[in-house]
């Protein structure tokens, strides 16, 4: 899953990934990604729950949400199906390189009926451009190395001088400048729910 980790720190596949099932759903361009609402809270615990093996990912973003620290509103979005249900979810939190303000991509999520077609980089790239309006500079990941470049992120490390608080491959430990300025160098941060010291 993106931006976030296994208990000993090694980065989880994403839930978009390439090796996600496939899908019976509809056709890309039909997706509507918007903000989260409270009704969508139930929803997206769901779609956590649905994309991943354990409950950690759902555990993760509820933790976050309890957190003022990490939650920043209107920077979590779901994809809404044709029919209107909620079929994917990202979100960005608080997180801090060195100093420095930025914003952590974890998790993204999306129903297996609904991978492979769209609802997952629709979502993120809703959200990446919220993002943007909201003034943030730069955004962090750690997923799935040959899905997240499609957004703009590269490896953090060997091309900002991004550091990750714990020895993570550095393909899969991404960074992204959101305004088009060079991102601070550093080593980041991450709220306190995602437990990484």
């Amino acid at each position: 899953m993106s931006g976030t980790h296994d208990s000993d720190g090694s980065p989880t596949p994403d839930a978009t990934s390439p090796g996600a099932t496939t899908p019976h759903a509809p056709a890309p361009g039909t997706w509507h990604p918007r903000p989260e609402t409270a009704r969508d809270i139930p929803a997206v615990r769901r779609i956590n729950l649905a994309a991943f093996d354990t409950a950690g990912e759902a555990d993760l973003v509820d933790a976050l949400r309890r957190d003022p620290a990490a939650w920043l509103p209107g920077l979590s979005y779901v994809t809404e199906a044709p029919d209107g249900t909620p079929v994917a979810h990202a979100l960005l939190t608080r997180c801090h390189i060195d100093d420095v303000p930025a914003v952590a991509l974890a998790p993204c999520a999306v129903l297996p009926g609904y991978q492979k077609c769209g609802a997952g980089g629709a979502v993120i790239r809703a959200l990446l451009q919220a993002a943007r309006e909201a003034g943030e500079r730069t955004a962090i990941v750690l997923g799935h190395p040959p899905y997240y470049p499609r957004f703009g992120f590269a490896p953090a490390a060997t091309r900002f001088g991004i550091l990750p608080p714990q020895p993570w491959p550095d393909e899969a430990f991404m960074a992204l400048s959101l305004d088009g300025s060079p991102p601070p160098r550093g080593t980041v941060r991450y709220a306190a729910a995602f437990g990484i010291t």
